[in-house]
């Protein structure tokens, strides 16, 4: 398996832990949690100005 990266740096240099999840059919609440994080992620308020 390949190397995975443990951290990243974004675009104001600030790092963030990472996490790898696998998703498979047999493991019902995985699938839940990662629900659950995309769509906190993707409908959080933030300081991100509008394109």
């Amino acid at each position: 398996m390949a190397e995975l990266k443990k951290e990243y740096v974004d675009i104001r240099d600030r790092r963030h832990k990472v996490e790898h999840l696998i998703n498979s059919n047999e493991d019902k609440n995985n699938q839940e949690r990662i629900l659950q994080e995309l769509f906190y992620i993707l409908t959080k308020k933030g300081r991100r100005k509008p394109a």
